[in-house]
């Protein structure tokens, strides 16, 4: 019994064996049917993806200043219209008004002394001719010349400090005056933060922005910021209007990183700089805060390229199968720019070669295959 079954199984291996070995001959014959393209010139454009946030292309915060004092007053709420120079926030300061008294109190006394060296000089020129009537005119001017030349020290240095005075005088209404902040710009009162007011959070006390002129804000790596130039065009999406897009411009690259805080000497952090994009389009459903992806166009121009579908990497290396004589041929490139549809070809192709689109991922060196 046992004999009979180690014979059936053996019959069924040979079988299967067999069927194996058709099938996989079966296959080793069949031929690949591919389709190829050539080399061709296109247009390549390069592009770099950054993400940004639109912002007022004008806007202005006004943030505590505890050296100006505590808020007495703020002269603006939200959603006013103001003009450039509008009063916007007002202090209190009993220091700097202290300052004030006793700088009105130091002139007085000032102009005081310079009226009573002027009283002392008037009485010295009538004691000098009453003393003409006793004695000689030249002997009684001799006689008072001293006390006349340290009344004459007297009132100089008594106008010095009158003047010295005066200028404190000017330089602390200077400081009161900066007691009223004022716009820098004309736009809307968008928000007041109570809070900040108050010193809890170190948010803005105001924020003021012109509504309808936006730009996108965003930072760039050291990396993009040797390709991103201003006036490069800028394709702007937005996720929460996916079927919506907006054409822009950069406005301006930041010659200098942004300064990022708490970050200690040892510490590697990116170095990010600023740009920014306008919005060319007018009718802009998004609102500021809202993310933006920028697709900026860094370069254009003509140049040897194939579809993305037919270059495969390998690696860091970067390949294509072309048809010689009936059979995928697989040969290295050397790429360049890439953008939604090609991808440069610098090196490893002519113009004749028949390179396979998508090649199937069975297609192997030296395969038999046919062109459609």
């Amino acid at each position: 019994m046992k004999k009979k079954i180690w014979i059936s199984i053996g019959v069924v291996i040979l079988i299967l064996g067999l069927v194996g070995f058709n099938v996989f001959r079966t296959l080793a014959k069949e031929e690949l049917t591919v389709e190829t393209v050539k080399v061709d010139e296109r247009e390549i454009t390069g592009n770099v993806m950054v993400p940004g946030t639109l912002s007022f292309s004008q806007e202005n915060y006004v943030y505590l200043d505890p050296e100006k004092g505590e808020v007495k007053e703020v002269l603006v709420k939200e959603g006013d219209q103001i003009e450039v120079g509008t009063p916007l926030v007002r202090y209190e300061n009993e220091q700097l008004q202290l300052e004030k008294e006793q700088n009105a109190l130091s002139i007085e006394s000032a102009y005081l002394r310079i009226n009573q060296i002027d009283d002392q000089l008037d009485a010295l020129d009538e004691k000098e001719d009453d003393l003409s009537k006793q004695v000689s005119k030249d002997e009684a001017e001799k006689t008072v010349e001293a006390e006349r030349d340290q009344l004459k020290i007297d009132l100089k240095v008594a106008d010095i400090e009158a003047r010295q005075v005066q200028l404190q005088k000017e330089t602390i209404e200077n400081k009161v005056k900066e007691l009223v902040i004022k716009s820098d710009l004309a736009g809307t009162v968008l928000s007041v933060d109570e809070e900040a007011i108050a010193g809890i959070s170190q948010t803005p006390i105001l924020h003021v922005g012109k509504k309808g002129n936006y730009v996108v804000k965003a930072s760039i790596s050291e990396y993009d910021s040797l390709k991103i130039k201003e006036k490069q065009p800028v394709i702007l999406k937005s996720d929460v209007l996916p079927n919506k897009e907006w054409k822009g411009t950069v406005t301006k690259v930041g010659l200098l990183p942004q300064q990022t805080e708490n970050v200690t000497v040892n510490e590697d952090a990116a170095v990010q700089y600023p740009i920014e994009v306008s919005i060319d389009s007018k009718d802009v459903e998004i609102k500021p805060g809202f993310k933006l992806i920028m697709e900026i166009e860094t370069e254009k121009r003509t140049a040897l390229a194939l579809p993305l579908e037919a270059v495969k990497q390998d690696g860091e290396d970067y390949y294509v199968f072309v048809v010689e004589n009936g059979k995928a041929m697989r040969k290295k490139v050397e790429t360049g720019t890439t953008n939604n549809e090609f991808m440069e070809i610098k090196s490893g192709l002519t113009k004749e070669e028949e390179v396979i689109v998508r090649p199937p991922d069975n297609l192997k060196q030296d395969m038999e295959v046919s062109v459609k």
